[in-house]
């Protein structure tokens, strides 16, 4: 995966997650998404530290 395809999806996951934030306000639906959206994030970030880096 190339760096601007990983921020890209990094972009569009935060986007999500924002936007459900802001639509459902503490409920179950908002903390789900906003759950699965974060971790999507972290394993994104986390897979350019340790396989990204790696490719010049």
């Amino acid at each position: 995966m190339g760096n601007s395809v990983r921020w890209t999806f990094v972009a569009v996951l935060l986007a999500i997650n924002v936007v459900v934030s802001v639509a459902f306000a503490d409920t179950w639906l908002s903390i789900t998404i906003n759950a699965v959206t974060g971790l999507g994030i972290v394993g994104l970030v986390a897979d350019y530290f340790i396989r990204g880096r790696r490719r010049t």
